[in-house]
């Protein structure tokens, strides 16, 4: 009886060994919205896009999670060709994006400065993040 108990109790665990569990990659996206109040503005979701960088032609969506504006304002990226080095190039391709030429410009959005405008207002912003200024 005890070599009996042992026996199961030796497949039991072996069985047990060789079963993996899987947990199926699965995602809840979108959804929320801005809702606003007196003084108080509340901006959320349901969910966050999956995290990286997905692109395809000229689009480019970066997916991930909220980040709040960090202490001193907003920041920005003055490697606009994400070359990972911010100098001149980057200003040459801004001036290219101003002219409609976007084929080396890697920043989701190329009115840099953010007046509404993609213009030399936007070139003359990343010159001076370029020399060392903070963001426009």
């Amino acid at each position: 009886m005890r070599t009996c108990f042992a026996l199961v109790a030796l497949l039991a665990i072996t069985s047990a060994a060789q079963a993996q569990p899987t947990i199926d990659w699965y995602t809840i996206d979108g959804g929320g919205g801005t809702s606003a109040g007196g003084a108080f503005t509340l901006s959320g979701t349901i969910g966050q896009p999956d995290a990286g960088v997905m692109s395809g032609g000229s689009f480019t969506l970066s997916g991930g999670f909220w980040v709040s504006t960090p202490p001193g304002g907003p920041t920005c990226d003055g490697d606009v060709n994400c070359d990972g080095a911010v100098n001149g190039i980057d200003v040459e391709i801004m001036e290219l994006a101003v002219g409609g030429d976007f084929s080396d410009f890697c920043q989701p959005d190329p009115d840099f400065n953010q007046d509404g405008a993609v213009n030399g207002n936007d070139v003359e912003a990343v010159e001076l993040v370029v020399g060392g200024a903070p963001c426009p």
